[in-house]
């Protein structure tokens, strides 16, 4: 048995999407078809509306905790940044580099907990917060490089493929843009590493 942690905010959570459960649920289908899991593989969907990276680092240790299984795989995947580079009153909420500095911090805490990814913010309609989510995909994959963690791009891709005709809110996908996210991860080399057997050791911790 598996078990995955998806961390983030409300694009995470599936806001828009509430029916089908957002990409995370949609994933979880397409894994399973996939083969990379199986029942009774569990999906905890941690996403908190309005949660940045800041806040995420606050939590997510606890919320893991509370659900881990001695013995059983852990894989922690996170998704955040779209609320940190958000800018209500014309200067972002946290700058790129302090997101970065959480991001990292959360990368280095999960990995003694299991199999660990981090996964960018998808775009968004307005052009200047999304050419900071763009500086920012590129900080966190730095970040990622620098620990040795794993790094799912779909910033980019989901810029290519009409996903933000799907934002009918400037910020939140509906049903077809859940499904273009859950579509590349499937698909996605770095999440058949993520969930591979040969990522962990025998303890169910990342090698």
């Amino acid at each position: 048995m598996k078990l995955c942690y998806f961390f983030g905010d409300s694009v995470t959570l599936g806001v828009n999407d509430a029916p089908a459960g957002g990409w995370v649920a949609r994933f979880a289908g397409k894994a399973e078809k996939a083969g990379l899991l199986k029942s009774p593989d569990t999906f905890y969907n941690l996403g908190v509306r309005r949660h940045s990276s800041r806040m995420i680092l606050e939590r997510w240790e606890a919320e893991y905790r509370s659900r881990a299984m001695e013995g059983v795989p852990a894989y922690l995947l996170f998704c955040f940044g779209i609320v940190d580079m958000a800018a209500p009153r014309g200067a972002m909420n946290i700058p790129i580099g302090e997101s970065a500095a959480c991001a990292r911090d959360i990368l280095q805490g999960a990995g003694a907990y299991g199999s660990v990814a981090l996964m960018s913010a998808p775009p968004v309609k307005d052009a200047e917060h999304n050419q900071r989510l763009g500086a920012l995909c590129t900080a966190y994959a730095a970040i990622c490089a620098a620990v040795g963690a794993l790094f799912i791009d779909v910033y980019h891709p989901l810029m290519q493929g009409g996903y933000l005709d799907d934002l009918s809110d400037g910020v939140h996908p509906g049903a077809a843009g859940n499904e273009q996210i859950a579509n590349l991860l499937v698909q996605s080399p770095v999440v058949f590493d993520w969930l591979g057997e040969k990522s962990l050791d025998r303890q169910g911790r990342h090698s």
